[in-house]
């Protein structure tokens, strides 16, 4: 486990810290070495992906919301993976994608009031639920900078961690005020990270 350990003593003296964003608890002093792929050309895999090294022993898996201490940017982590020498795991690798917009992940419940009408309130099940909205087509004409109030909902993907339990007809209210129903939940396609198509939420309550 030498080189692992040297890996791991490298990061912590020249890597970022972050922190592990979960509902049991945050967990803190891990280090990773985070890069951007220089030869991409599309905007949004520029700004928003960066592929990262981790610790052999890191703690993190496919799904977690990780936060740089220094500059205080939530990431998702969309997959994890081991690298190997001579049968022994040296150090982790992982793809990460930048968390553009949290807010409440509400779910509807439908009751009835003193005089037997059906009427429907809202559940808590993720605050602050952090995810990352983008076009069908990844975003390719999204900016870091863009007002996401301003981004047409129409063939909008949502990309939030599967730990959520994200379900149809959910409410997603942004921090910024706008509000989104999760339409379909599509095939899984990422390790512990779900995709979602949007709408625009016009229910009333």
């Amino acid at each position: 486990m030498g080189t692992g350990l040297s890996i791991k003593k490298a990061l912590q003296a020249v890597g970022a810290s972050y922190t592990i964003k979960r509902d049991s608890g945050d967990i803190s002093g891990e280090y990773l070495d985070a890069e951007a792929n220089a030869q991409v050309t599309k905007p949004f895999i520029r700004e928003f992906f960066l592929e990262a090294s981790l610790a052999y022993d890191s703690e993190v898996v496919g799904g977690d919301v990780i936060v740089l201490d220094t500059t205080d940017i939530p990431y998702m982590v969309m997959n994890k993976t081991e690298t190997i020498l001579s049968n022994l795991q040296i150090e982790s690798n992982a793809v990460l994608y930048k968390c553009n917009i949290s807010g409440q992940l509400l779910r509807p419940v439908e009751t009835r009031n003193s005089n037997y009408d059906k009427v429907t309130t809202w559940s808590t099940v993720k605050d602050p639920a952090y995810c990352l909205l983008t076009d069908a087509d990844m975003g390719t004409d999204l900016k870091q900078r863009e007002d996401i109030g301003q981004i047409t909902v129409v063939n909008m993907i949502l990309f939030i961690p599967d730990s959520v339990g994200v379900q149809v007809f959910d409410r997603l209210v942004a921090a910024s005020g706008e509000y989104y129903k999760i339409e379909t939940i599509l095939p899984r396609r990422f390790d512990g990270v779900v995709m979602c198509k949007l709408a625009e939420d016009t229910r009333s309550a």
